[in-house]
């Protein structure tokens, strides 16, 4: 069995900091929503209900 080498954790890396990227970037208006939302409500100090 191959062993896990450095190269092979960094490119799981930058393939997952990719991938968000490209998710955020696609869909900027519902994270921007969710993000004001949330910050709303952690500022009134309610309850997280997704």
């Amino acid at each position: 069995m191959k062993n896990i080498s450095k190269r092979d954790v960094k490119i799981f890396i930058l393939g997952f900091f990719s991938f968000f990227v490209i998710n955020l970037i696609s869909d900027w208006e519902s994270h921007k929503e969710d993000f004001k939302r949330g910050w709303n409500d952690a500022k009134m100090n309610k309850p997280f209900h997704p």
